[in-house]
């Protein structure tokens, strides 16, 4: 029976949390019948029970109250470096998790009941690839032991890297049938420059090598220099190392995806936090300003002046009309902003569907809305072609029509209005522009300019409620990119975007 169809049976858990070890234990008795499960939750009790019992997989926390999950890793690999180590946190970063894998972590799941799914699924690989380590290792130490068992090649060279004699071993490893045959094999094959690298100290190399049967093997050549009947030569042994260099390639390429399978699992982390913190701290907000239904008493006040003016009749006092038409302009510029702040609400609670958005295609749809919107102003566009990406045609349509809006509202003192659209790429993202030759910004400002109902101009200069730049960040934000903005007072602005390429 091969190691990997072992099964699991026990599993300690080293967490400092009683409600996270009940959830981690709940979690995998659903999973894994028959499992003892055994809980430590602080040091004293981890190093008992670690040196008194056996255990066939073990799970961490990182943040400990007594220690790190570093320091836990590191002290059970010391004792037992294949032992499969699985940390369960809700921290961490992502120089952390590095370190850890290359310290011999198995995987990581994150604390939260979305998560919480997955640890039962990296348990089981986890320990499938520890038994697959172990295995390797096995059969490692026995070819080890069997190579110290088998003859090696042997031969002997003069200086000048003619071969003298060889042993039967040698033939056999290289398939050569005479001493003949191995002069000529070795005089076509070696890079024989010996004495100037043993005179260097280095007495060992390596090399490719094709047999006569076209069979390539790796081999590893020890040397040394010996002096015979007061002449030097060179003693050497040759050993097949093609199973060992196989072995340390595959072993590369494990260790680069694995390192890449990391960093792209922590970014997709951090977005999510940073997701979840924006959307969080923006609900809050959006609660204050809406808790007690602003929609209803704006709807009244414009009612109760409708009907006063009705009573009052026709009004000759310049004054109360005045007043009136305030009021009227105050809570139809208070409904705007409850009907701009909901849509703001909405772009962080809409569920997205990704697909692949042509994103000139959306350009253009939205510069002719623009067109037939502002059908007196010069505008010059230059828009240069744009690459497709993915994410929500929708919200992208939306972020292209509050940038290209913004753009047209800002240029309208200028006589001939300039507006330009482009984009750049880098190894992992694109990154999209618009820049207009409008009223511009200071830049000490920037960190209000997508803020909800933050405003750089006054609201007799320019209309709007402050909404639309925030709702654009969030929509970029919840595709993983990233929004930012440089300009200056009287030159114009630009705005970059960035998405992920994948």
């Amino acid at each position: 029976m091969s190691a990997v169809t072992q099964t699991l049976r026990r599993i300690l858990i080293v967490d400092d949390n009683p409600v996270d070890r009940r959830l981690v234990t709940h979690e995998l008795t659903r999973e894994f019948s028959d499992l003892d499960i055994r809980e430590v939750a602080d040091l004293a009790s981890f190093e008992q029970t670690f040196a008194h019992e056996t255990f066939d997989l073990i799970i961490t926390d990182y943040e400990l109250k007594w220690a790190t999950g570093l320091d836990i890793l590191h002290r059970i690999k010391e004792d037992d470096p294949l032992m499969p180590v699985v940390m369960f946190t809700d921290s961490g970063s992502q120089e952390i998790a590095v370190e850890a894998m290359k310290a011999g972590l198995d995987d990581y799941v994150l604390k939260s009941p979305k998560h919480l799914i997955r640890l039962s699924q990296a348990v089981r690989s986890s320990w499938e690839n520890a038994q697959i380590r172990r295995q390797a290792n096995e059969l490692d130490s026995r070819q080890r032991f069997l190579l110290n068992q088998l003859e090696v090649g042997v031969f002997r060279a003069n200086q000048d890297g003619q071969l003298i004699e060889v042993n039967e071993g040698f033939l056999r490893l290289l398939g050569l049938s005479s001493l003949e045959a191995a002069k000529d094999f070795f005089h076509k094959n070696f890079e024989f420059d010996a004495v100037d690298r043993l005179q260097s100290g280095r007495n060992q190399w390596e090399q490719q090598v094709q047999c006569p049967n076209g069979q390539k093997i790796w081999i590893q050549v020890n040397e040394a220099l010996t002096v015979q009947s007061r002449k030097s030569v060179i003693d050497g042994l040759v050993s097949d190392i093609t199973d060992k260099k196989e072995a340390s390639l595959s072993l590369q390429r494990f260790n680069l995806k694995l390192e890449a399978r990391v960093q792209k699992r922590t970014a997709q982390l951090e977005r999510s936090n940073h997701q979840l913190q924006s959307i969080n701290e923006e609900l809050e907000l959006l609660a204050y300003s809406l808790s007690h239904d602003l929609r209803t008493p704006i709807r009244q006040i414009n009612s109760f002046v409708t009907l006063l003016q009705d009573a009052l009749g026709p009004v000759t006092n310049v004054e109360i009309q005045s007043y009136l038409q305030r009021i009227f302009s105050l809570t139809n510029q208070a409904n705007c902003m409850i009907t701009d702040l909901l849509e703001y609400s909405r772009t962080g609670r809409t569920k997205m569907q990704y697909g692949t958005v042509d994103m000139s295609q959306t350009v253009q749809a939205a510069q002719q809305q623009m067109i037939e919107e502002n059908p007196d102003r010069q505008i010059t566009w230059n828009i240069d072609p744009l690459p497709n990406t993915q994410g929500d045609s929708t919200m992208l349509k939306r972020v292209w029509q509050n940038l290209m809006n913004n753009a047209v509202k800002y240029t309208r003192t200028q006589k001939q209005a300039v507006i330009s659209i482009g984009s750049h790429e880098t190894e992992d993202r694109v990154i999209f522009s618009i820049q207009d030759n409008g009223v511009g910004f200071d830049e000490q400002f920037t960190d209000r300019l997508f803020a909800p109902f933050q405003r750089l101009h006054q609201k007799d200069e320019f209309e709007g409620s402050g909404i639309g730049l925030a709702s654009v960040k969030r929509i970029i934000h919840r595709h993983g990119g990233k929004i930012w903005a440089s300009g200056s007072v009287g030159t114009g602005a630009t705005i970059y975007f960035s998405l992920p390429k994948d």
